[in-house]
């Protein structure tokens, strides 16, 4: 019969919610190893990210417009990193997802709009630069209105496309 589900086949090893996946996919060391890494990453992600946040609020002559696109980008890999590297820490110490499926969807949402956020955010500050440097619209000059709607732009498209999933259009599903 056809799997209809959007469970995986199973194979004789536990599912992502089941319990702990060694030896099944890779020995346990490997898993404390993984998160060892994934504990680097969320306390460096998060310190170096909330610094570029604090300092821009913190002294006044940092808030300019290209700034904004900056902090916005940092407020994105901040939020990715509490969501999702946070998760993965978690997972590796574990061996498994033990948050449960909705807490597997709402991690999928919040890392994939963070994650096309910042990706967005790196795109209005390259054609920024681009549109300083080369001037292919004169004396153009990116003020706070155009950062107030870059940012804006970034969380909208994102949320244009995240969102479906937790409607009922695709899913969020374990991976790996």
């Amino acid at each position: 019969s056809a799997n209809n589900s959007q469970e995986p086949l199973n194979n004789g090893t536990p599912g992502p919610f089941d319990g702990p996946q060694w030896p099944h996919q890779a020995p346990r060391g490997m898993y404390l190893s993984v998160s060892v890494l994934m504990g680097i990453v969320v306390v460096s992600a998060s310190v170096v990210n909330g610094l570029v946040i604090v300092v821009s609020i913190r002294y006044k002559k940092l808030r300019s417009p290209l700034n904004y696109i900056l902090v916005n980008l940092a407020v994105a890999d901040l939020l990715v990193t509490l969501c999702g590297s946070s998760v993965s820490f978690s997972n590796n110490i574990n061996g498994f997802f033990v948050f449960g499926k909705k807490m597997c969807e709402l991690e999928g949402f919040m890392v994939s709009l963070t994650g096309i956020v910042g990706l967005w955010s790196l795109a209005i500050l390259a054609f920024e630069r681009y549109v300083v440097v080369c001037r292919p619209l004169g004396e153009f000059r990116f003020q706070h209105r155009h950062a107030v709607s870059g940012c804006a732009f970034t969380w909208s498209w994102s949320l244009l496309w995240t969102t479906p999933p937790l409607m009922g259009w695709s899913s969020y599903v374990p991976e790996g």
